[in-house]
């Protein structure tokens, strides 16, 4: 084997064994260019590095759809997150108490005379804390009041019945679903690419055996043992 050969065929073993995503694309058209120069000079060394190319770009793909799963898992971990509630101060008589006091304070009807008044009885009570945003949450659960609770009202009493504890889990939650999200994001990306250079990889192997099958019939005997144009001329 030549000593050109030698030294590419050492140098591309070895990058393909430290091979990462990031190179693994560059390394492809370098094997390439090996085939092409180094296969009628000695072609066994030259399919080894094809082969183990090849083996090299699905351990990374492989290697990939784990990576994703885990943190796709994490994410999903992260998403379906419950706050937990027992180590809350059970304030369901506040609550109770403060809703009956509201409802006594609205108006029987929801029309433009009273919207006022329906407007700043809800209001106060949302300013109160979380026992009145508790409060307000449950009144729009009622039939006669739900119309008198707008939806930017709605909105706050959600928020307002949280507590810190609360408020603080859910923050962390939404911080660490964007950390997973994006993780997970690039590393679909990075098997994307990995993909279509397998496609790549797929259609070079199936010329290459292509041309190994050409090969393979160009110096293959004819059945008469002659060139088949000879065969002819002695018929004619």
């Amino acid at each position: 084997m030549a000593v050109n050969v030698i030294s590419r065929y050492n140098n591309l073993l070895n990058r393909i064994k430290k091979a990462t995503n990031e190179n693994i694309t560059t390394l492809f058209d370098d094997v390439k260019s090996f085939y092409k120069d180094c296969n009628s000079l000695d072609g066994v060394y030259v399919k080894r590095i094809l082969g183990m190319y090849v083996e090299k770009l699905q351990q990374l793909i492989d290697d990939n759809a784990v990576v994703y799963e885990k943190i796709f898992a994490k994410l999903n971990e992260a998403k379906n997150a419950q706050y937990d509630f027992s180590g809350e101060k059970d304030d369901s008589g506040a609550v109770q108490t403060m809703l009956l006091q509201i409802m006594g304070n609205l108006p029987r009807a929801n029309n433009k005379a009273n919207a006022l008044q329906i407007t700043t009885v809800i209001n106060k009570a949302l300013q109160s804390g979380v026992v009145g945003c508790k409060a307000i949450l449950s009144l729009s659960q009622y039939p006669a009041y739900a119309d008198m609770v707008n939806e930017n009202q709605r909105a706050k009493a959600v928020d307002g019945s949280k507590s810190d504890a609360q408020k603080a889990f859910e923050h962390a939650m939404n911080i660490t679903q964007k950390e997973y999200g994006k993780k997970c994001a690039e590393v679909f990306h990075q098997g994307a690419r990995l993909r279509r250079l397998n496609k790549r990889t797929d259609n070079f192997m199936k010329a290459v055996r292509a041309d190994e099958a050409d090969t393979a019939n160009e110096s293959r005997p004819s059945f008469w043992g002659n060139d088949v144009s000879e065969v002819m001329q002695f018929q004619g």
